[in-house]
């Protein structure tokens, strides 16, 4: 980073990640795997290839196991949602046919 002439900030803002803070990443043992990705891009440096397969392969699959949990949770969410506008949906639909139904018995009462 510093012999490219990034500094954090800079840095930070080129990769695009609300809320990073390198100086946390720089700190920890752990780092995402898409965030150093995205580094590796911004860098112009491949920081993959000092890892063992074996821990690369073991770091993707729990990243990709995280973004499904994320999008079943999302998914999950959403689904609540319709779940309750549907519910309002048939709620509305059984006062239209009630009324319906009401303004039938009117008219037939008014045709007899």
């Amino acid at each position: 980073m510093k012999t490219q002439g990034y500094t954090q900030l800079q840095l930070t803002e080129k990769l695009d990640v609300p809320g990073l803070k390198l100086s946390q990443v720089f700190k920890s043992e752990k780092i995402d795997v898409y965030l150093l990705v995205q580094i590796s891009g911004v860098l112009k440096r491949n920081f993959f290839q000092y890892l063992d397969p074996e821990e690369l392969d073991i770091a993707l699959n729990v990243e990709t196991i995280k973004q499904l949990k994320g999008k079943i949770v999302d998914l999950t969410e959403l689904n609540q949602q319709q779940e309750v506008i549907l519910h309002n949906l048939n709620s509305q639909i059984s006062r239209f046919q009630k009324f319906l139904q009401q303004l039938d018995e009117k008219k037939s009462k008014r045709s007899v």
